[in-house]
């Protein structure tokens, strides 16, 4: 409704004038429940550092929010941090009149929220990160009370790693570890684990830039590791022993074999046995059990996202799947439906993670996001399927971790 109050050729009672000046002021108050303070702290840290990289000049400034913070408060923080630019020297503008280009993610990990800044002038990027300590006074967004993902850290390594599971051995517990160069084993101590051996990964094709690595159970041994074009396989007993040929055997996942396509760095849609109607390209599948069928998630190549029942195929809404990313896993748990879909979130700086259930057909969010310090660049299954193997190189150390992701049902 609009009040014209400042039109002296309008009839208004005074009485008409009262509500009016009152709506106007209550629609000039802040859309956020918390104080504008709350956040001044950490957008002076994050334009300081915007400011350090880009210097004195204009920008174009986006934000999106990954994190738990309740998008009303979005828009409190976008003003802070532009008003800290300001004091900096560092203007905001459009895309067109801009020197430079910004874009702040705001995450989160388990013990804090994450502001992320990528500042691009020409060619180059450089990223800027800073903590931002959870508040008290600061309500949560309280999305998909029925279930809390958990994060727990596994393992390190300068080297990005492509997947890494636990198996068994007699007496002994072992790390696997795949990366480009060898697939490693490592023993547990108790408290950290000691490398054992380093068997190398043997082929006469180069390997794709963006290159991506499987470990599954085997069928008579401890387990195989597929690479594009290569096999290796253990041995069944200890000591372990592991070999490696090239081939260009279809992947498992799941209940099917994929064929992936070793030049590049998806599968072709050929699956083995197959699911009924064929498949079109994609990046990777999620397999979620039914009672009486198997529902299948794809993120294809072309960026759509695809459920199908073996009979049908439909794309899931955009008004859900638009901000996911093209890493996905199916897991068991006993929480809700029996089967859960974790999925990282759309954008390459911070990643997060998310669970959905498919209850009838439509994917439904039944956790919050867990955040990490960096990109997610492996998600998998693990080999029992009850937990999600994830990589993420984290920006602040440039390290590659390794976590071991669950879902807890909360009561």
């Amino acid at each position: 409704m609009k009040f014209d109050i400042y039109n002296a050729r309008q009839s208004m009672t005074l009485h008409r004038l009262f509500f009016g000046l009152l709506a106007l002021v209550l629609s000039a108050l802040p859309a956020y429940s918390v104080p504008p303070e709350t956040w001044a702290a950490p957008a002076a840290r994050l334009a300081k550092e915007i400011a350090n990289i880009s210097g004195p000049g204009t920008i174009a400034l986006t934000l999106k929010n990954q994190s738990s913070i309740p998008n009303d408060e979005v828009a409190a923080i976008r003003r802070a941090i532009e008003a800290q630019l300001r004091m900096n020297g560092v203007q905001t503008r459009s895309a067109e009149n801009a020197a430079s280009s910004v874009a702040v993610t705001l995450s989160e990990n388990l013990q804090a929220w994450l502001w992320v800044a990528e500042v691009t002038q020409g060619s180059e990027t450089k990223t800027a990160l800073v903590s931002v300590a959870r508040s008290g006074n600061v309500a949560s967004a309280g999305i998909g009370p029925a279930m809390t993902l958990k994060r727990a850290l596994v393992y390190a390594q300068a080297s990005p790693i492509l997947d890494f599971a636990m198996i068994h051995a007699g007496n002994d517990t072992h790390l696997v570890i795949l990366d480009a160069a060898n697939v490693s084993l490592y023993k547990s101590t108790g408290t950290k684990y000691e490398l054992e051996q380093a068997f190398p990964l043997l082929h006469s094709k180069a390997f794709p830039r963006d290159l991506r690595g499987r470990l599954t159970i085997g069928k008579d041994h401890l387990f195989d590791a597929y690479l594009p074009g290569v096999i290796c396989s253990s041995n069944a007993v200890t000591p372990i022993s592991v070999m490696c040929h090239e081939s260009d055997d279809p992947w498992p996942l799941g209940s099917q074999k994929a064929l992936f396509n070793s030049a590049r760095d998806f599968f072709t849609g050929a699956l083995l046995p197959g699911i009924g109607k064929p498949v079109s390209p994609f990046f990777t599948a999620a397999e979620l059990q039914r009672s009486n069928y198997t529902l299948w998630i794809f993120t294809g190549v072309d960026g759509v996202v695809r459920e199908s029942d073996g009979l049908n195929e439909r794309r899931v809404a955009s008004s859900v799947s638009g901000d996911w990313g093209s890493d996905m896993a199916g897991v068991r748990t006993a929480c809700g439906l029996g089967t859960q879909l974790l999925v990282t979130s759309a954008g390459d700086v911070v990643d997060s993670l998310r669970a959905f259930e498919v209850p009838d057909r439509e994917p439904v969010l039944v956790s919050a996001a867990v955040g990490f310090e960096g990109p997610i660049t492996a998600l998998w299954p693990s080999m029992d399927g009850t937990t999600a193997n994830t990589v993420v190189h984290n920006l602040t150390g440039g390290r590659y971790e390794a976590y071991s992701v669950s879902v807890a049902c909360n009561q």
